[in-house]
């Protein structure tokens, strides 16, 4: 009898053990999850709006492109204006398909450091060029968040269409970056990649409700779906983009994409008797220690084998004193900060200028037009 009772006192012992074990571990799922969305619920709170949706439109080619005839009078600061022509290029005036007499034109494709954030329409080193040779016109085709993939994909689509004899296609070493992935900033943007050696473009049309709503993308940080996530790749319904590269894998399958840009970019503009040039410009960040070494050596091997020139201008700012160069780019947070100011702008304007013109092979197409 006291066996008996003794075991029950055993067993009920285990079975409060067991339950207040069960329940501290239903506890710490509980709390798991409410932080899950706790930080869920903060994510969406700060996730940032990009400046760009001031002037941009939900684009199912490109993500966002800009919103034509904007003007916004203090877009950075009072009286920092940003314009958009008729054409949605950052232009003070519409660009006809043909170029007009006595004149050469200038396409200039790329990012926030192409478009000019940060100061106004006259003061982007695009439309500087202008300015150092007024025969010149100069069309801004710069996007802020936009990596080389949309660039293209943008000059292709509509920058192609208009008579032009130089095509500058600049980019910054984290618009390499922007290429690896399906969004930017939680903003989706197509993608490209090479398959059976030709160009595709996935993730189109673009989502168009995370354009308006890019917290959305947030939701995959919740733990059930991740959770989730885990058990497709497992059962194998997850698609093979889904599992991680490495870094050092992404980034020769980005180099595999850039060759193909290059080479389709080289294609187009010599169907349209006009020349493209890469042009590799430095931010702040690129420019401290030895800089983007791999990066370098990829471009200038690709601009010995394409034949398409390359200007890169690490070496000019480089070889100026730090203060210098700080004093080139925006110190300021809600104006840009990071991004060439109005004298960086002039001076990468100038540097380009006359790399353009005493490119032989560029000189003589522009002289033919400004004759």
């Amino acid at each position: 009898m006291d066996t008996s009772r003794a075991h029950n006192k055993k067993l009920g012992l285990a079975r409060l053990i067991a339950g207040n074990l069960a329940i501290f571990g239903l506890l710490l799922i509980i709390i798991e999850g409410l932080a899950s969305y706790g930080l869920l619920v903060r994510s969406i709170m700060t996730t940032s709006i990009m400046a760009e949706r001031r002037h941009t439109k939900y684009d199912p080619d490109l993500g966002w492109v800009n919103e034509p005839n904007v003007n916004i009078r203090d877009m950075y600061g009072p009286g920092i204006y940003l314009r958009t022509n008729a054409q949605g290029f950052r232009n003070n005036h519409n660009i006809s398909a043909a170029v007009p007499a006595g004149k050469a034109r200038i396409v200039c494709s790329g990012d926030s450091f192409t478009l000019g954030y940060g100061v106004d329409n006259e003061h982007t080193w695009c439309s500087l060029l202008s300015f150092l040779e007024p025969r010149l016109e100069a069309v801004n085709m710069g996007q802020g968040g936009y990596g080389v993939d949309q660039a293209y994909l943008w000059y292709k689509r509509d920058g192609a269409k208009i008579e032009h004899q130089v095509h500058l296609f600049a980019f910054i070493t984290g618009d390499f970056s922007r290429m690896k992935y399906d969004s930017f900033e939680g903003y989706p943007k197509p993608v490209l990649d090479v398959e059976n050696g030709a160009l595709v473009v996935k993730n189109v049309p673009v989502p168009r409700r995370n354009y308006y709503f890019p917290w959305i993308e947030n939701l995959g940080h919740l733990r059930t779906v991740e959770f989730l996530n885990r058990v497709r790749q497992k059962i194998g319904l997850a698609t093979a983009e889904s599992y991680q590269l490495t870094q050092r894998e992404r980034d020769e399958q980005t180099r595999e994409i850039l060759h193909k840009v290059f080479e389709d970019l080289k294609s187009i503009n010599e169907r349209r008797s006009s020349k493209v040039v890469l042009v590799y410009l430095p931010d702040i960040d690129a420019l401290k220690g030895e800089g983007p070494r791999e990066w370098t050596n990829f471009l200038e091997e690709e601009s010995r084998s394409l034949e398409i020139p390359l200007i890169n201008l690490f070496t000019e700012f480089r070889s100026l004193p730090h203060e210098e160069v700080v004093d080139l780019f925006i110190s300021e947070e809600k104006r840009g900060i990071g991004h060439f100011n109005e004298a960086g702008n002039a001076l990468v304007a100038k540097l380009i200028h006359d790399k353009l013109m005493n490119h032989p092979a560029i000189s003589r197409v522009l002289s033919a037009r400004l004759r």
